[in-house]
């Protein structure tokens, strides 16, 4: 699947690029983009906006540029950018809503829409937003399985993220391992067995924290089609789904496919680009999201690659996980929401913005900026194929229990047990059913 993103994001997102390629308005009535100026009464009129965000510092500089460059085609409109750490950021929104002091303009996370909605829908629906912002180019079933309950949108994708398998080229065909983008579980342990049996220093792949979880659901996803909790509160599989899963994932520590886990531990917070048994040719796979790639291949001094994160054969749902790598919304608080949806028209939709912010956001959501960035080389051509690899097979997004941060800390205390050879997997399917359980009680009653 070499294609040209646009070409694949065209095709895949069901987009009309002709309809918004000039920035005017589509067939639903999105607003003009090109120049984004005020007009009439509006233009003298001053707007002070609040806009927040968080991420690398590539993307806050980006973000930052952006600002600088609408506020001088708008010199009425003041926009007060508020970048923020990942780790306290929701902590902050949250307490923000509930002070009525949170930004107009709000970057949210999809792992917090669910709980967002649930909790008073405090931004407006981007529904009631199509003659401001052009959506013509972005997928909208996407948008609404990411960022809605099916009637309510809470917010748009900015960008396009996706998990995928960034690999050590010279490596894999030094051991004569060929990778491809039809790789399923079996292929993958048959191939890291024949690297760690060639040389017993050498481990076909290294899993951080986040991604013994995503194998976990992943793999569950493939086999029963359900996410891990289902919206009913009961759990998505069976006993006998997750023994198989757990026996895989000792498998790959018995045969030498991933280093053991007292060596692996020291690192399972960090990502290759601060492992040195990666940096030092070790190890040849690091499954990773799209968008940590560029920091990797930075710090990597071999040619690496990318391929489709591995699916069963048959699976009843392909389970790998795409996701908005922001979701842009307006505080339905907001005095100057009209403002805000026109600035957000001019960052997802003009030219100018696409070639100032670049990759930062991942792929762009609206997929005539993602054909202009591939074009002009602008996007890191494994960020481009890693996405594109992915979308055909994305899982059904995971509901708000299945992202609960302390089902994700039961998950990783389970998968450590194993690791570690604490317990065998039929013990650590018992403990962890008996274990998320008793949470989801918890949860149901809230």
């Amino acid at each position: 699947m070499k294609k040209m993103l646009g070409l694949a994001l065209a095709s895949v997102m069901l987009v009309q690029l002709a309809a918004c390629s000039s920035g005017t308005p589509s067939a639903e009535g999105g607003a003009k983009t090109e120049g984004a100026q005020a007009s009439g009464a509006s233009a003298n009129k001053q707007v002070n906006l609040r806009y927040s965000w968080w991420g690398s510092d590539d993307r806050n500089k980006a973000i930052l540029a952006a600002i600088d460059a609408y506020q001088k085609m708008n010199p009425n409109v003041k926009i007060e950018g508020e970048y923020g750490a990942f780790a306290s950021y929701y902590q902050k929104l949250l307490a923000q809503l509930t002070g009525g002091t949170a930004p107009d303009i709000v970057s949210v996370d999809y792992k917090w829409v669910q709980d967002l909605i649930a909790n008073g829908k405090p931004f407006v629906d981007m529904n009631t937003m199509k003659d401001k912002i052009d959506m013509s180019g972005i997928d909208m079933k996407f948008a609404a399985a990411q960022a809605g309950d099916g009637k309510y949108l809470l917010g748009l994708p900015i960008g396009v993220n996706a998990i995928g398998l960034l690999y050590n080229k010279k490596l894999l065909t030094d051991a004569g391992i060929q990778m491809n983008n039809e790789w399923d579980w079996d292929t993958l342990l048959e191939a890291g067995t024949k690297l760690h049996q060639a040389d017993k220093n050498k481990y076909l792949m290294f899993l951080n924290n986040d991604h013994y979880i995503y194998l976990l659901k992943s793999q569950l996803k493939q086999k029963t089609g359900n996410n891990i909790v289902n919206d009913d509160f009961t759990l998505g599989f069976k006993k006998e789904d997750l023994v198989e899963v757990f026996t895989y994932f000792k498998k790959m520590l018995d045969n030498g496919v991933i280093p053991p886990f007292t060596e692996a531990v020291q690192y399972e917070s960090v990502y290759a680009d601060q492992i040195p048994n990666w940096l030092n040719g070790n190890y040849g796979i690091f499954p990773t999201s799209a968008s940590k790639i560029p920091s990797i291949a930075l710090a990597s001094k071999f040619d690496i690659d990318v391929a489709r994160y591995p699916i069963y054969k048959n699976p009843k749902n392909p389970g790998i996980i795409t996701s908005p790598s922001m979701i842009i919304t307006i505080n339905s608080k907001s005095a100057n929401i009209d403002e805000s949806a026109k600035f957000i028209n001019w960052l997802m939709n003009s030219k100018e913005a696409a070639l100032i912010l670049k990759d930062t956001n991942g792929v762009p959501a609206v997929a005539p900026m993602a054909k202009l960035l591939q074009e002009q080389k602008l996007i890191d051509s494994n960020i481009a194929r890693m996405v594109e690899e992915a979308l055909p097979f994305s899982g059904t997004p995971e509901n708000s229990s299945s992202l609960n941060p302390e089902i994700d800390t039961i998950l990783k205390d389970y998968v450590h047990r194993v690791g570690y050879g604490k317990l065998t997997p039929e013990q650590a399917a018992d403990g962890l059913i008996q274990d998320v359980g008793s949470k989801l009680k918890e949860l149901n009653k809230k």
